[in-house]
């Protein structure tokens, strides 16, 4: 059983509403969640269910309208900007479905532009080598494979030591072998923090 030391993320009665034209659309109703260190969580459900506003607001990327979020006991719900902004670059790792590469940059240097801002990260090479890209570092993201790429975005999410990864369908552009392989890399850095995907 997890000690409250252990708590990364804990949620009590999120709820996140939208006014769209003349409609209320409610994205979150409720959500209660804790989070582990070493956890692996999947968030599954229908398209418009609330997954991605839920990563979002977990992340400092938006707010709930209602409830609570907290980050190993820091209150993240009234936190300022400067708060939310200082947590996402020391404290939480983010993949997404497109990777987001800088494309005149090598797979090295999309991974020190974040090591660079980061507390205490790990070397690029390091993180390369986590994702078993030892040998395409100096590769430009037109030489790699869509699969390589998502991987470079998942060494450059980690390379900063971040507490938890927050990861937004990180596998839905690539076929299924190749999600194979970003689901495997995935695996190897969760054996060092918490990891939510959907």
């Amino acid at each position: 059983m997890a000690t409250v030391l252990d708590t990364v993320f804990e949620a009590r009665g999120l709820t996140k509403t939208c006014d769209m034209d003349e409609v209320q659309v409610h994205a979150l109703q409720g959500v209660d969640l804790d989070l582990y260190a070493g956890e692996l969580v999947v968030l599954l459900g229908p398209s418009g269910s609330g997954k991605s506003t839920l990563l979002n607001i977990l992340g400092g990327l938006d707010v709930a309208t209602s409830g609570h979020v907290g980050y190993r006991g820091i209150e993240l719900t009234e936190a300022t900007n400067r708060e939310l902004t200082e947590c996402r670059r020391n404290y939480v790792g983010f993949v997404f479905q497109f990777y987001n590469l800088i494309p005149s940059l090598t797979a090295r240097e999309n991974v020190a532009a974040v090591t660079e801002i980061a507390e205490n990260p790990m070397t690029p090479e390091e993180a390369l080598t986590l994702v078993d890209l030892a040998d395409r570092m100096d590769h430009f993201p037109s030489q790699m494979s869509g699969g390589e790429q998502q991987r470079v975005a998942i060494a450059r999410a980690i390379a900063k030591n971040p507490a938890v990864l927050l990861c937004d369908e990180p596998t839905g552009t690539l076929d299924s072998t190749t999600g194979v392989v970003v689901l495997e890399a995935l695996e190897r850095a969760n054996r060092d923090l918490a990891v939510i995907f959907q």
